[in-house]
């Protein structure tokens, strides 16, 4: 709700409250303090390598199994109800789980143990990603695939340039296109 200016004084403290956002301010810097808390939480306590430019949801699941085995890179953002895992508890297997500079993991995906993905490249929402990921693609699917290159991500993997989708060609710039 946007502050109106109705020229008089609040009647109550709860009025003043919703009329001057403080609530809402209340609540943001809590969330920050509760990201702090827990990213150092995850660095010094578990020994996740996470870099201190990353967002990653309170609800999002880092494996504790082999928290080790974590590396998030710098200005990338792992989404709620995401999940990186680090480990393969039928084959009993513990692997390096990496998630790339400036990339994203995308709402409810799924990284397995020994994926890498690479940096500015997005994991779209509900992707479980079993491969690789190369640079400046954007994943999706059950298993992931790409679906568009050359992409660029900027903090948090906000894309700033289009890239080409796979399999589509681009259009063919005509002569009188060239000649302007």
């Amino acid at each position: 709700m946007a502050f109106k200016y109705t020229g008089k004084t609040p009647d109550t403290f709860f009025e003043a409250v919703r009329n001057y956002g403080l609530l809402a301010t209340c609540r943001t810097r809590l969330r920050d303090v509760f990201l702090l808390v827990r990213r150092f939480y995850l660095v010094k306590v578990w020994k996740m390598d996470i870099h201190p430019f990353t967002i990653i949801s309170l609800k999002a699941t880092l494996d504790r199994t082999y928290p080790q085995g974590i590396h998030i890179g710098e200005g990338s953002a792992v989404n709620f109800g995401a999940v990186i895992l680090t480990h393969d508890m039928a084959r009993s297997q513990y692997k390096h789980t990496r998630i790339g500079k400036y990339s994203a993991i995308g709402a409810r995906s799924i990284v397995m143990p020994g994926v890498t993905v690479g940096d500015h490249s997005i994991v779209a929402a509900g992707a479980i990603v079993t491969r690789d990921v190369p640079d400046n693609v954007i994943v999706a699917g059950n298993p992931a695939r790409v679906i568009r290159t050359g992409i660029m991500t900027t903090n948090f993997g906000r894309m700033t340039e289009r890239g080409t989708s796979v399999g589509k060609t681009s259009p063919q710039t005509s002569d009188s296109d060239a000649q302007d």
